[in-house]
């Protein structure tokens, strides 16, 4: 019995060092950084729209541009598509290979929430008017957002180990780790909240 332990024993051992030695890229530092970004965003995103009302959140400053209970729904939409891109792609198999790969693209993520250059929202994302009231709009982004909190919070999964892919021709935006991509979401809700604030400085803007 004695020889058939010490063999198990040797044969679990090289296995147990890999698990021991295995570093963690994703630092707790990390985590707290992207729980300190979604939960900061959340606080502006509530600052901006309190106090508005129906009329105020549903003036365009012109036919072709979105609505503040627009553009609202337009941070729910990728709210839910953040959380869904996070909880799936955790479950991916690591790729330490990549690492180097998307080194040092961090900033590119964070500067996103000022790019002058104006995007154009996939079908997806488009808003449908699904929301009239603003609190349904209000509930339909903190929903989504507590989930993604919670989510960056209980995740055993390193983000900097997983990535999400795009296609090739996207350059910097074709690869990134799960802590680039939730950064971008980060700025793209401030960035999406400076065009409310646009919206409200509009000379026309219901008083």
């Amino acid at each position: 019995m004695k020889p058939l332990i010490i063999i198990c024993t040797l044969l679990l051992f090289p296995a147990l060092s890999r698990a021991q030695s295995k570093t963690q890229v994703w630092t707790p530092s990390d985590r707290q950084y992207l729980l300190s970004g979604l939960e900061t965003s959340q606080s502006h995103f509530l600052q901006e729209v309190e106090g508005l009302t129906q009329e105020q959140i549903h003036f365009k400053p012109d036919s072709s541009q979105w609505s503040i209970a627009e553009v609202m729904e337009h941070l729910g939409i990728y709210e839910e598509l953040l959380y869904w891109d996070l909880l799936n792609n955790q479950y991916t198999e690591e790729r330490p290979d990549l690492v180097s790969a998307v080194k040092g693209i961090d900033s590119i993520m964070i500067e996103y929430a000022t790019d002058p250059n104006k995007g154009q929202a996939p079908l997806i994302a488009k808003p449908m008017g699904r929301f009239k009231e603003k609190a349904d709009l209000v509930h339909f982004f903190t929903l989504l957002r507590k989930e993604v909190i919670q989510l960056v919070q209980d995740t055993k999964a390193d983000f900097r180990l997983h990535f999400i892919f795009r296609p090739p021709d996207w350059g910097v935006w074709h690869i990134r780790d799960l802590h680039q991509y939730t950064l971008l979401w980060i700025a793209h809700t401030e960035r999406h909240l400076n065009q409310i604030r646009r919206i409200k400085s509009n000379p026309r803007f219901p008083k």
